[in-house]
């Protein structure tokens, strides 16, 4: 198994777990990140998978899988498990890891596997964060987002495309991933 689907799998099973350890009574809780209560970001990560499997095969983004209700009345981590099988699979086909994200100018914007990489640690650590659960996230996942992406995320890209809201301070000594999520414009 290539170190990036292994990675992929880490950070899919660790929110995997997050989501487990969610509850109903929880799904109107807010989270960090300001789009979402807890039971739209689950449902936001849900409908990540099928999203990622469409672009892992070369396919166009397709922004509608968002605004359906993937969860219904069945336990967000079982729905997350199964569509976290079918996109490492996608991951594993010819080519796969090589898709980079298709920018509305026209160019290639980060390696798509990277940008889920992304959002399972980043949203991991939204979903934690609002449930009272660990937050440090997978140990290899988080380094490999923190070499990816910490510092990389231009103010001047944050503006464009409105996916980052600017830097926030991390306090000193901070975990790993509290570092990331600030850098992400959450509040530590």
């Amino acid at each position: 198994m290539s170190q990036d689907i292994h990675l992929l799998d880490q950070a899919l099973h660790h929110t995997t777990r997050l989501l487990g350890n969610v509850t109903p009574a929880q799904y109107g809780q807010p989270t960090p990140c300001d789009d979402f209560d807890v039971r739209a970001l689950a449902n936001h990560l849900i409908a990540g998978n099928p999203y990622y499997v469409a672009l892992a095969q070369g396919g166009a983004p397709d922004f509608s899988l968002f605004a359906q209700d993937h969860i219904g009345d069945r336990q967000p981590c079982d729905v997350y498990a199964q569509g976290a099988k079918t996109v490492l699979a996608a991951w594993r086909t010819a080519g796969a890891l090589d898709r980079r994200m298709p920018l509305p100018d026209g160019g290639l914007g980060p390696r798509v596997a990277d940008i889920q990489l992304l959002e399972a640690v980043l949203h991991g650590w939204d979903l934690a964060t609002a449930t009272g659960q660990d937050r440090t996230g997978d140990p290899d996942a988080v380094h490999a987002v923190q070499e990816r992406w910490y510092g990389n995320w231009p103010d001047e890209v944050r503006g464009r495309n409105g996916l980052f809201a600017s830097p926030e301070p991390a306090p000193d000594g901070a975990p790993a991933l509290d570092r990331i999520a600030a850098y992400f414009g959450r509040s530590v």
